[in-house]
């Protein structure tokens, strides 16, 4: 993994607005694709409208907008609700494919890592992921964004994803892997044409990380991609208790969001 370059990370901050519990370490993960949403205040109102998204220590944000010398849209709703932020562009002339990771507490050691690039044969795209270790009051927690290609069949989603599989499966303590996968039960035809009935990508990228000892409190058949009903995004984790787990509206996007309550 290379160290990231060009990155805003603006000085953590840690919100006023929830006490700090000695005996209390639990921890609220959100997965969200933004949609190229251009308009930062509709991101906090989703947020600050829905309690479970309200009341999150961490956003994985994919499909992040941003605009040339300017702030991305998740660096700005980060600066409203007070959260420290790591962001970066897709590449130089891509604007709207964006991660970032958002976060109540201090963000440190942040990383991209390039995946394995899929011919599409159109509207291919560059398909990285972001690592960033969060200062939780608790010790450190490790965690990786990804946005993985979508018109891909098991095996290429495998490929993609799994040099992050295996890094993640070196570090000690906790860790979690989120974004938006984009799994579906398609066969993709010359990376092209969709034929129903194939082999649930899902289960495939659910057994990969259960050999590395992380697991998903999401069955398969949760809808977080609206339009068609599909489970594209996913949360696991290693070395966390899973407490609770939803999955939330979002009005400004096409996918729902995922939510996580887990302790360390």
């Amino acid at each position: 993994m290379l160290p990231l370059t060009e990155l805003f990370v603006p000085a953590a901050l840690t919100s006023a607005n929830r006490p700090l519990l000695a005996v209390d370490r639990s921890f609220t993960t959100v997965s969200l694709n933004t949609a190229r949403v251009s308009d930062p205040n509709e991101i906090v109102e989703a947020i600050q409208n829905a309690p479970r998204l309200r009341e999150a220590d961490l956003y994985l944000f994919q499909e992040v907008r941003h605009k040339k010398r300017r702030l991305s849209v998740a660096e700005e709703a980060a600066s409203t609700l007070g959260y420290a932020t790591a962001f970066a562009p897709a590449a130089a002339d891509i604007y709207d494919q964006g991660l970032a990771i958002v976060s109540r507490y201090p963000l440190g050691d942040v990383q991209i890592k390039n995946l394995k690039p899929c011919d599409l044969r159109f509207r291919s795209r560059n398909r990285f992921a972001m690592a960033a270790t969060v200062r939780t009051p608790w010790g450190d927690l490790r965690v990786w964004n990804v946005h993985l290609d979508t018109r891909i069949n098991p095996g290429e989603r495998l490929d993609q994803l799994q040099p992050v599989i295996d890094e993640a499966a070196r570090h000690a303590g906790p860790r979690l892997i989120g974004g938006d996968f984009n799994t579906n039960d398609l066969y993709w035809l010359g990376n092209v044409l969709p034929l129903p009935f194939g082999p649930a990508h899902g289960t495939a990228i659910r057994e990969a990380m259960k050999k590395q000892g992380f697991e998903t409190p999401f069955s398969a058949g949760e809808a977080t991609f609206k339009p068609l009903r599909r489970q594209l995004d996913w949360i696991y984790l290693n070395g966390l208790k899973s407490v609770a787990a939803s999955v939330e509206p979002a009005p400004f996007s096409d996918h729902n969001a995922i939510s996580v309550h887990a302790r360390l």
